[in-house]
């Protein structure tokens, strides 16, 4: 199992609003192994995603999707599984965005172990901006530019 230093790459000074959560496996995520059902990782980086917007752009996720109509849907994901999440365990999720494009930019996460430090997983989501009643890409709003090139990993 690797172990990850407590700090971020390009952690520069403090973090960016929003770019680190922590939770605890709870008994409904597990499966019939007694480790996290590999799915939930999924809603955990979404989650982790959804929280980031208020604090580091000032508008919660759900007026970029409601009131804006813009969305963030996922075009592609990569994931990498190095050790096994329990039970009552904790994570911890860092969240940065090593690619802004125009339309699109990553979401990197890195999900640890903080009682150990050790790695969990890593996982790359690429997502692209989009106008959710057409259903088409758009720019990166200026607000939400801003806040991804402020956050750790850039």
């Amino acid at each position: 199992m690797e172990r990850r230093s407590t700090a971020l790459e390009g952690e520069q000074g403090g973090e960016a609003a929003g770019t680190r959560k922590r939770l605890r496996v709870r008994f409904n995520e597990i499966d019939a192994a007694g480790i996290v059902f590999y799915p939930r990782f999924f809603d955990y980086f979404h989650m982790t995603f959804e929280d980031f917007f208020l604090p580091a752009t000032g508008t919660p996720y759900h007026e970029w999707i409601g009131e804006r109509q813009i969305g963030f849907p996922a075009v592609h994901i990569e994931t990498d599984f190095r050790a096994p999440l329990r039970y009552g365990m904790e994570l911890e999720i860092a969240l940065s965005f090593p690619r802004i494009g125009n339309s699109s930019f990553v979401c990197r996460y890195e999900v640890t172990d903080p009682a150990t430090n050790t790695l969990i997983c890593t996982s790359e989501v690429t997502v692209v901006t989009s106008d959710v009643k057409k259903m088409t890409p758009m720019p990166i709003p200026p607000q939400l530019r801003q806040a991804l090139e402020r956050s750790p990993g850039r």
